[in-house]
This record gives C-alpha cells, sequence and structure tokens, in this order.
C-alpha cells in the first residue's frame, strides 16, 4: 500500500509538472514526498524492493568515470572493437582492457567520450556503438603527410543505459584504422 501512494504522488508529481509547467507547486509537491519518506521510511524499503521504481530507488552510489588509452599505435580492421589497454582511471570498474568494452554497472545516464589520432595519410572512422549498434561516429584525418601537422578528432554523448548494457568504440566505413597511442583515447562517467 505504500508503495502504490508513493507511486500515485510520483505520477501526479511528473504529471503536473510536464502538463502545468508549475514549478512552485511541483516544489511543494516533491517537499510533501520527502517528508513522506521520511515519516515512514519503510516506504523506502518497499520502494527498492517494487520493479516499477527500482531504477529511482536502487541506484548506486559507487562513482562511475573510466578513462583509457592505447598503449601503442595499433592498426584495426573494419568492424573491429578498438582495445584502450592503458587504463588511467576505472572507478566502478566498468571499462574491460581486455576486451575494449564498458559495460554499464546500474541504470542510469552516461557520458562517453573518444578521441582519435590517426596515422599519416589515413583515415580512421570511429563509431559509438550500445550493444553492437552504431549511436554515432567520427573521423579522423592527418592528410597533411609527415609535415606533422597532427589534428585529434574528438566525440562525446550522452546515452540512457540499462544495467548491462555494452558500449563500445569501433571501426566503421573505409578501410583499415591506424591509430596513435594515446592520443586516442576512451571514456566515460554516469552523470545520472
Amino acid at each position: 500500500m505504500l508503495v502504490a501512494t508513493f507511486s500515485f504522488k510520483l505520477w501526479l508529481f511528473l504529471g503536473l509538472t510536464t502538463v502545468l509547467g508549475d514549478c512552485d507547486n511541483a516544489v511543494t509537491m516533491v517537499r510533501n514526498l520527502l517528508d513522506s519518506l521520511e515519516k515512514n521510511p519503510k516506504t523506502l524499503d518497499s520502494c527498492r524492493k517494487s520493479r516499477v521504481f527500482s531504477s529511482f530507488c536502487s541506484a548506486s552510489k559507487t562513482p562511475v568515470v573510466f578513462h583509457a588509452e592505447m598503449s601503442s599505435h595499433k592498426t584495426f580492421e573494419k568492424g573491429s572493437i578498438w582495445i584502450y589497454d592503458k587504463v588511467v582511471v576505472n572507478e566502478g570498474n566498468a571499462y574491460n582492457p581486455i576486451t575494449g568494452k564498458f559495460t554499464a554497472p546500474t541504470n542510469g545516464v552516461y557520458q562517453f567520450n573518444w578521441y582519435t589520432l590517426s596515422d599519416f595519410t589515413v583515415t580512421s572512422n570511429a563509431g559509438l556503438f550500445v550493444n553492437g549498434k552504431r549511436k554515432a561516429c567520427q573521423a579522423s584525418t592527418n592528410s597533411a603527410g609527415r609535415s606533422h601537422k597532427w589534428v585529434t578528432s574528438g566525440s562525446g554523448m550522452a546515452l540512457p543505459l540499462k544495467k548491462g548494457d555494452e558500449v563500445y568504440i569501433g571501426s566503421v566505413y573505409g578501410g583499415i584504422a591506424k591509430l596513435r597511442s594515446h592520443f586516442t583515447a576512451f571514456g566515460g562517467v554516469r552523470i545520472n
């Protein structure tokens, strides 16, 4: 019963805020919901057990943030997953430097960034994939030859993920990707 009451209040709050855009009323409703939770601690325990609100109630307090680079120059065929094997930060241990994949430890919104420095006269095309489906792409070209005019490409994207979703960078389009060591990096952080 406590979960049903809480669920209805949350549903009403979200609906009113969306439809009416009434911020003062929304703040009052949030305060009332918080007061209700403080007075009835069992409500929060019941909420944690509820499938409907598991993403709201059981978000992990453990930070999730990673940054990994390539330890040396690497070449990848089209369709290959890029392996960033030099881990600089891996709070929450969600990034695997052997597979090159990040696995979401909890439901949430995650921000990913990737940077690519391609070898001379090669275009290296990086794609961000979630569970095997491309969500974004980037091209890095160093057509300046050996005049040492290096250009690093960078991209970023925020994504809502579910626990267990796999995110990685892989080769798309074109042919072989030839990448320059630590200038090629992949990172992410849970922002919500």
